[in-house]
């Protein structure tokens, strides 16, 4: 494909709407959002500034650089990222870990608010969710922006350190995949760095680089002109700006700096074939490239570029609709398939239409020619009026949901649109602007002038064509080969396609209304500002109306019972019940018809069969509510069998599970799972032989029976809801549901391990790993609030340790953690603190004796400093948590089923929490449980 030709069309498509286009008239620019200031130092520096009061009190601070891995010489390969992970271990104005420990201070956690990545050509850094209530503590987060630019210290003996840091990470992130990824990578990239410059680098240059030559990459790429400083949040846009040019200023850029150069990545005559295969690889995919060039930076400034987008949008949209619909099909060679328009792999410079294929067995060369055949039958013939009319919906609901709720965006959105502004000139109009562009504009566009991007889409030949297969590898498999590809593509193009025919049911969800129902009786919950209806029918709705999103509308109805109620001839059928009713129908629409009907909706539910509940939750816009509910009336009344829609589901599971025990993460997973539960077949994952014992008819009657009685279930809705407006849905679609049988309680089912119980096993592998997780927990203590708080602390101040002296000093690990939680309303009391670690296996030894060492070491003293930085981060995250619909769901639930109060006393407890008591707690209540569990994994001999 040419881009210009998809530009070209676009420019024709728009000279409809704007007359003066076709005499001739430059494009429209797209209009920069006036909402952010924007501006550059005279050293070259970049800064985007901009106010923004949700969430309140709170703003994220970004560097970005446009150098990544692409800028590393041969001797640098993987210094980049190396560099990435120095910034956090010392720097002029934050010695060693400074940056950690001082932002901890402020409530910032590590990993989570405070992170980077590397890429190929960027390399990121942000602080975010710092609290805006100290000016000073701002000023520092912009000195480390300082200090990240041009101030790290890059001392040698943490260098040393963090070369062991690096090898766990790379160990972490290979399996089978990436394994035939990277070897594959120069020959998907022939005569481009891009080959060459996979951002985690060599092992090798890891283990041996001097460290000036990661000084030099540092000193001679991480300048002023290839920096942009972004400041978003609830801040003084003046004080922000001046703070800026004060601190930044005085960098000094180096004369004869060395450009960033944008690597190109050459066209292909011939098409570029790959097969590979690997014995850890669990299913089979293909990947196929039509690669053609990327939109230019300077060329995205106009509306063409935002017209071309809406192309590219649409058109992928409903090919990945008959991709899916394809699928369906018995005869279909392919489990699963999709299509996208966007970067070749990595590269800034080469963009390709993308189809991805997981094929059946055997099936590889057809499955290719299946994906290309719709591919091809799009391109010649089009799509339908009514294909476009859902696309086109489903398009202008979602962005007119985004613009609904434009007052309330995040400051990350923000910092990721003036990111990738700085990066590659993506445009950012505001919210305003552009939905009212594109809802002047989308109207206009006829289907044909989006059938011809279509026929842009997809070359004429077979030059820029990339095809890249990886295959479980096993005796006896079929795998593909390079002529059967080449031959697959040909045959198809030779093909004489017909047209698409659109099958859609234009009638609606509901044909005849149910008689309605009427509210009996309402109270108020003035604990937690809720209101409580009775229906007529016996039913239970609770109403809390909010203001913190514009466009969001929560619910769930919940039933105790679950999975609990059922026993072993059942196992199989629970386990693929959530699956089984996701791919099924609703009242007369088939699962595809469904999707049809549903189009422009901004709506989801689905239905769950937990352990102790049965749920159906969802969300909506304001707007869609009633669709919310009329799907809800639905899956009590009329849940239909699908019979075609349920095949395609368990072949593709089939394709799925049959081969996950030859991955050794699966491995871990499943011995996991079985250890701590006792080897109760009941808490294992499905697996490829419990397929044959899945019944449709009888996971169809266990929703039927869990259903046949709304007055079993409560119903929640948190939000922004009109109640005049949602009222009288609830007695038509709530308060007239079925209500015969009677009310459940779930049973005790829980059988986790007693005693000490250690499962440690070896485990061949093609990339040695180990890992190891670690349980102590109590069965007795029932839950409470405040032993809910005190296990969380715990588990991150667990959590700080484990990264200093496993990560930080040891070089055992990338990452390592542990979690605290206790569950309210369970079956069996689980309160529990969980140590995690995959480790270097030659450390393993020493990571699993700090891992228990300081478990015991806390039941007798915890750091004061630590305690006091989480109690920081849990405050501040019960702010945040007290603006979002679907905490108050949960804590709504909490108090109407089990009478617990997880709001109100939050915030006291956490303030009176000591060291002495975490200490107390954990020796009291988690040692004093006396179970615990240990699943090590370690690499075969």
């Amino acid at each position: 494909m040419k881009i210009k030709n998809l530009f070209a069309i676009a420019l024709l498509a728009l000279s409809a709407v704007v007359p003066s286009l076709a005499q001739g008239f430059q494009m429209p620019p797209i209009p920069v959002d006036k909402a952010v200031r924007i501006g550059k130092l005279p050293n070259g520096l970049t800064y985007y500034v901009r106010q923004n009061g949700y969430p309140e009190k709170r703003v994220n601070f970004y560097i970005a650089q446009r150098v990544g891995s692409i800028q590393e010489n041969d001797d640098q390969r993987g210094l980049a990222h190396f560099l990435e992970h120095m910034a956090f271990n010392g720097s002029d104005n934050f010695k060693e870990n400074g940056v950690i420990e001082y932002t901890r201070s402020l409530g910032v956690e590590f990993g989570s608010d405070l992170n980077a990545y590397t890429g190929i050509d960027q390399t990121v850094y942000r602080i975010c969710n710092v609290p805006s209530t100290r000016r000073e503590a701002l000023d520092s987060c912009l000195l480390i922006l300082k200090d990240w630019s041009n101030g790290l210290t890059l001392d040698a003996k943490e260098i040393d350190k963090e070369r062991g840091v690096i090898h766990e990470e790379w160990r972490l992130r290979t399996d089978a995949s990436s394994r035939m990824f990277e070897r594959n990578l120069e020959a998907l990239y022939p005569g481009s760095k891009y080959g060459k410059r996979y951002p985690i680098g060599k092992m090798e240059i890891i283990d041996n680089f001097k460290p000036e030559a990661l000084r030099k990459y540092y000193q001679k790429w991480y300048r002023p002109d290839n920096q942009a400083i972004i400041v978003v949040g609830d801040i003084d846009v003046d004080y922000t700006e001046n703070k800026i040019k004060e601190m930044f200023s005085g960098i000094k850029l180096i004369p004869n700096a060395a450009p960033v150069v944008d690597e190109q990545v050459p066209d292909n005559a011939e098409p570029i074939i790959l097969i590979d295969k690997d014995k850890e690889q669990t299913i089979n995919v293909v990947q196929m490239f039509f690669k053609h060039d990327a939109v230019p930076d300077s060329a995205k400034g106009d509306l063409s570029y935002l017209m071309a987008d809406y192309l590219k949008s649409v058109v992928t949209g409903m090919l990945n609709a008959r991709l899916g619909e394809l699928a369906q099909n018995a005869d279909c060679p392919f489990v699963q398939a999709y299509c996208y328009d966007g970067s070749y792999i990595f590269s800034k410079t080469k963009d390709a239409f993308s189809m991805v294929v997981v094929p059946k067995d055997g099936k590889t060369e057809e499955a290719i020619a299946a994906v290309m055949r719709e591919a091809l039958r799009a391109s010649q013939f089009g799509f339908t009026p009514t294909e476009f009319v859902r696309a086109k919906s489903n398009y202008m609901s979602a962005l007119e949901k985004a613009y609904t709720n434009r007052n309330k965006r995040e400051n990350a959105k923000y910092g990721d649109e003036y990111r990738d502004h700085f990066l590659s000139n993506e445009p950012i109009p505001s919210l305003e602007d552009q939905y009212n562009i594109m809802q002047q504009i989308t109207p206009m566009i006829p289907v044909e002038a989006v059938n011809q991007g279509m026929g842009e889409m997809i070359s004429r030949n077979d030059s820029n064509l990339v095809v890249f297969s990886i295959n479980n590898e096993k005796e006896g498999a079929v795998y593909p080969t390079v002529d059967g590809i080449k031959k697959a593509i040909a045959d198809v193009r030779a093909e004489q396609l017909t047209a698409y025919v659109d099958n859609v049911k234009d009638e609606p969800l509901i044909k005849t209304l149910p008689a309605k129902g009427t509210i009996k009786s309402e109270k108020e919950n003035n604990k937690l500002g809720y209101k409580e209806l009775t229906l007529s029918n016996g039913a239970r709705v609770l109403l809390k109306k909010t203001d913190f999103k514009d466009d969001e509308v929560l619910m769930v109805a919940s039933s105790k019972g679950g999975s609990s109620l059922l026993d072993e001839k059942d196992f199989a059928n629970m386990k693929a019940f959530d699956d089984v009713i996701e791919a099924s129908g609703l009242g007369e629409f088939s699962h595809t018809e469904l999707e049809k009907a549903l189009a422009g909706k901004q709506v989801s539910l689905s239905m769950s069969l937990n352990k102790l509940h049965e749920t159906i939750s969802g969300r909506s816009t304001p707007k869609d509510i009633e669709t919310l509910l009329q799907l809800n009336y639905l899956y009590f009344t009329a849940i239909k069998k699908d019979e075609k829609s349920y095949t395609s589901l368990m072949t593709m599971l089939e394709t799925m599970l049959k081969n996950q025990s030859i991955s050794p993460e699966k491995a871990f997973v499943d011995s996991m799972q079985c250890t701590l539960n006792s080897h109760n077949p009941r808490f294992t994952s499905i697996k490829a032989e419990d397929l044959k014992d899945v019944n449709y008819d009888r996971i169809l009657e266990i929703a039927k029976e869990r259903t046949a009685n709304a007055a079993d279930f409560t119903f929640m809705f948190v939000g922004n809801f009109d109640e005049t407006t949602l009222r009288p849905l609830i007695e038509q679609y709530i308060a007239s549901l079925p209500a015969k049988g009677k009310k459940e309680n779930w049973r005790k089912v829980a059988t986790y391990a007693q005693g000490n119980v250690v499962n440690k096993f070896t485990r061949k592998m093609d990339t040695p790993k180990a890992q190891a997780y670690i349980y102590w927990y109590n069965n007795n203590v029932p839950y409470s609030l405040e032993n809910d708080i005190k296990v969380d602390v715990a588990g991150q101040i667990l959590s700080m340790i484990y990264l200093k002296k496993i990560r930080e000093d040891a070089s055992a690990a990338y990452s390592a953690g542990a979690v605290g939680r206790t569950t309210a309303g369970s079956d069996v009391p689980f309160t529990v603190l969980l140590g995690v670690c995959p480790m270097k296996p030659e450390k393993a030894d020493l990571a699993i004796k700090i891992m228990k060492d300081e478990v015991a070491a806390m039941a007798k003293t915890v750091d004061a400093d630590m305690l006091t930085k989480v109690k920081e981060l849990m405050l501040k995250q019960a702010d945040d948590n007290a603006k979002k619909n679907g905490y108050w769901l949960g804590a709504i639930s909490n108090f109407d089923e089990l009478g617990i109060d997880v709001v109100t006393d939050y915030k006291k407890i956490v303030g009176e929490l000591t060291p002495e008591s975490i200490a107390a707690f954990v020796k009291d209540v988690i040692i004093a449980g006396g179970n615990s569990v240990e699943i090590i994994m370690l690499p075969q001999e």
